[in-house]
């Protein structure tokens, strides 16, 4: 069956394969994000594209293309070896940008490749840590907190920590409830807040309460709403 969306490839609804033999003029393989072999795997799974970037904006949920994209993550730097250029980022990009995506949910090798990314050598740019945190936030479930928590710790602050900060609402346990905590003081102390208010943290309130009067509008939403749903 193939997916459906607004920017797939003319010519490739209900399985039809000739638009992979006249491409646009502006792809060459190889180059700016454009892999024939990528759009040959997707292509066999029912996902037509000829970048990932298409699928970025695309449908909300790829199910068939997840072992696609697990596989060419998993296998990035061998597949397109030598030193980082602007089509491997561009690659790796997309990789990342496809698993925000509910169909990976709990699918252990994406969470670990995703962390393997976070803390890649050298550091990819911060927006791909970022993705890679949202993709985080979204597929890791309760038994990933210890390696969800590791690699917290490890961030520096900034957009890309934030998703994790909001992760641990998954997880109702005390140690959970101190890491979110923690986070009351600094740039993710709304994430905190929705986190404790998610897993009904306990004993927090005193502590939430003076966010009602924040100089920022979501925490202070955030902080009402917590004073209306947290137990006394």
């Amino acid at each position: 069956m193939t997916i459906n969306y607004a920017r797939m490839p003319y010519g490739s609804e209900n399985g039809g394969t000739e638009w992979m033999n006249d491409l646009p003029a502006r792809y060459t393989d190889g180059e700016r994000g454009f892999d024939r072999r990528i759009m040959t795997d997707l292509a066999a799974v029912g996902v037509p594209c000829y970048t990932l970037g298409d699928l970025s904006n695309g449908p909300r949920t790829i199910p068939p293309g997840i072992p696609v994209f697990v596989d060419w993550l998993a296998n990035l730097e061998t597949r397109i070896p030598g030193p980082e250029t602007e089509h491997r980022s561009a690659i790796r990009s997309g990789l990342i940008r496809n698993l925000i995506d509910p169909a990976a949910r709990g699918n252990q090798e994406a969470i670990e490749l995703l962390i393997a990314q976070v803390r890649h050598v050298p550091p990819i740019p911060e927006r791909m840590q970022t993705w890679a945190c949202e993709a985080l936030r979204l597929i890791a479930g309760p038994k990933n907190f210890t390696e969800i928590a590791g690699l917290l710790a490890e961030l520096p602050k900034g957009t890309a920590m934030l998703p994790l900060v909001e992760y641990l609402g998954k997880v109702k346990t005390a140690e959970s409830r101190d890491t979110a905590v923690r986070y009351l003081d600094g740039p993710a102390r709304g994430y905190a807040i929705k986190a404790l208010v998610q897993m009904k943290a306990t004993g927090v309130r005193q502590l939430i309460e003076p966010f009602v009067h924040d100089r920022s509008a979501s925490v202070r939403k955030q902080a009402e709403r917590a004073m209306q749903k947290l137990p006394s």
